[in-house]
């Protein structure tokens, strides 16, 4: 992993190589410490100031966020949340979102985890980086597994329509479907080009 620690931004918005957003507070002004997949850095906000501009980035707020998780599988209380489906971030809180020493890992990213000395979590990233986190392991893996929970009922959600819509594609006549094919076509290469 390359680490810039000496860097440091004035905002920031997650993003599919973010692993974790975590507490800094050290110093005057509380900030963040960013892991991303290739590099490590600070950014001058709050870890839930990083969480709500990045779902407001994505077309939401956090407490949309927040209503949709309790929607979908009815957890309230330190809820994981889906700041973007199409990029898979999923995030999900270390404390309450309330609470200073909050931060939020990435779903995505977690390849491991184990029970390390005094109740803290061992977590290990799927690049190889290593954390321990002062959260005991029965709380970790409860949220491991409710943010798998929410991110499995969004892709049932989202295939069940895809497959909805294949099927209604299939009602179409030969002639409409080959022009509706063109037209996909078309706007495929023009997103690229």
């Amino acid at each position: 992993m390359m680490s810039t620690e000496d860097m440091t931004k004035d905002t920031y918005e997650v993003n599919s190589s973010t692993m974790a957003v975590l507490p800094l507070g050290e110093g005057e002004k509380p900030a963040s410490k960013i892991l991303e997949t290739d590099r490590t850095f600070r950014v001058n906000m709050k870890p839930f100031q990083i969480i709500e501009r990045s779902c407001r980035y994505f077309g939401s707020s956090y407490a949309g966020r927040k209503a949709g998780t309790y929607e979908v599988i009815k957890v309230s209380h330190k809820p994981p949340i889906m700041v973007d489906h199409s990029n898979n971030i999923f995030l999900f809180p270390t404390f309450s979102s309330t609470r200073p020493q909050c931060g939020w890992l990435s779903h995505a990213h977690v390849h491991e985890f184990c029970a390390a000395k005094y109740d803290n979590t061992f977590v290990t990233f799927v690049n190889g980086e290593t954390l321990e986190l002062p959260v005991s392991i029965t709380s970790f893996e409860n949220q491991v597994y409710r943010t798998a929970w929410l991110r499995t009922k969004f892709i049932d959600r989202i295939e069940g329509n895809a497959m909805q819509k294949k099927q209604e594609f299939m009602l179409y006549p030969k002639e409409d479907r080959n022009q509706l094919i063109y037209e996909f076509i078309l706007r495929e290469l023009k997103k690229r080009y």
